[in-house]
């Protein structure tokens, strides 16, 4: 399966869509360090370039992306679910 999505590392909490996913379809993500593939289910619609959790990240927790904590989340994130400002804070406007 092609990927619609791409990590940087194994660590990271989230993937950047390379197109646009659809709610209900499968995500199927590159990870770039070492080429391992991941599958999940989208629950929302994700646009391109932008985040979808790939882990569970509770309420307060570090998100990782690009190997590096970046935000937190201000809510829990599911896998599949769309990652942007309404359910983190970034680090950088902290």
């Amino acid at each position: 399966m092609e990927p619609n999505l791409l990590l940087h590392t194994k660590q990271d909490h989230t993937g950047i869509a390379i197109k646009d996913i659809k709610a209900g379809e499968k995500a199927h993500g590159l990870v770039l360090t070492d080429y391992t593939l991941i599958e999940l289910d989208a629950s929302e619609d994700i646009p391109l370039g932008h985040k979808i959790a790939v882990k569970t990240v509770s309420a307060g927790q570090p998100i990782i992306i690009y190997g590096q904590p970046v935000g937190a989340a201000i809510q829990t994130i599911q896998p599949g679910e769309h990652v942007h400002t309404h359910n983190m804070k970034s680090l950088r406007w902290s």
